[in-house]
């Protein structure tokens, strides 16, 4: 029994894990002699394939072979991947997890997984599926309620780690085990936000000139860690797509023609972007003035000292006029 997990749903893998374990031992599941979980991150271990083959072929007291879990096991290096996929090839007759968080599908490891074994792939949700994700995975794992405003909270103070949202639901619960449902307020309380918003998050406010929305954003993304010249970047790189694309259509070409000359994709730029709106709401001559700006924010940010309060007050007066 040969498996591979493949994405970064940690929390499904891990569950995936267990199953594993429970189908190759049974009642000997919790016996440590009975499985051995390898870390291939550990830079202690001299052979990372070697180990493992080791392992695989190794037997218990009280079972003819163990169950083996590489976790980690992207961090292998490559003649360690290669030694393994050798031994593989063989198809031994072993019961063998492997744990990836990325794994090329043109690399010789994972060819020779599909061929001999199963490979399985658990990608984390995607941020703006991050609420429904915990609204259904929270009655249907820890057999409680929650308030729809608490899933949404969650999932923006968390952001996709499926894994850390449910060791934070698991301290919540340790903390009120008797709730009858996870309020707002129980998590406000609980759960510090600890996500780092990626600069992308604020482009569509800034593109429909959504001055609430807009200074909302950034602040949180300055103030949750993020870095002012990644926001100008992305604000600049923004503003110059419209620009262009203002111009594409301007010549006659549709939409998703346009979208396609810019390398974009066409329903998430100009339908989730709503980039005709955008472009007709800040016009070619102060979007211009606007990248002009930007181009000066990011060289002044780079060579001058600025405190994250005048960062910020210099971005959000591209929008708040």
């Amino acid at each position: 029994m040969i498996l591979a997990l493949i994405g970064k749903d940690q929390f499904t893998k891990d569950k995936v894990i267990d199953k594993f374990l429970l189908d190759a031992l049974g009642d000997r599941k919790d016996d440590p002699l009975s499985k051995q979980i390898v870390y291939a991150s550990d830079t202690n271990i001299p052979s990372v394939a070697g180990l493992i083959m080791e392992s695989c072929g190794a037997v218990s007291m009280f079972a003819p072979e163990q169950a083996v879990v590489v976790r980690k096991a992207d961090a292998m290096k490559a003649e360690e991947s290669k030694a393994l996929a050798r031994w593989l090839k063989d198809a031994p007759d072993c019961k063998l997890l492997l744990d990836f968080d990325e794994l090329r599908a043109n690399s010789e490891l994972y060819k020779i997984l599909a061929k001999v074994g199963k490979v399985e792939k658990y990608e984390e949700p995607k941020q703006y599926k991050m609420q429904d994700w915990i609204a259904a995975m929270v009655p249907t794992h820890f057999g409680k309620a929650i308030d729809p405003n608490a899933s949404l909270y969650l999932a923006d103070a968390l952001g996709t780690n499926t894994r850390l949202v449910s060791e934070e639901i698991e301290k919540v619960l340790l903390y009120k085990p008797d709730c009858a449902k996870i309020t707002l307020d129980l998590v406000k309380m609980l759960v510090v936000p600890q996500r780092e918003i990626p600069p992308y998050e604020i482009l569509n406010f800034f593109g429909m000139r959504d001055p609430a929305g807009y200074t909302k954003k950034l602040h949180e993304i300055l103030y949750g860690g993020g870095d002012a010249i990644r926001v100008a970047n992305a604000l600049y790189s923004h503003a110059i797509d419209l620009l262009n694309f203002m111009s594409l259509t301007a010549k006659g070409k549709s939409q998703e023609d346009a979208a396609q000359e810019l390398g974009k994709n066409a329903y998430i730029f100009c339908k989730q972007g709503n980039a005709a709106e955008c472009c007709r709401r800040w016009g070619k001559p102060l979007l211009c003035r606007v990248i002009n700006r930007l181009a000066e924010l990011n060289y002044e940010f780079k060579s001058t000292s600025w405190t994250t309060v005048s960062q910020e007050l210099a971005l959000a007066a591209l929008v708040v006029r």
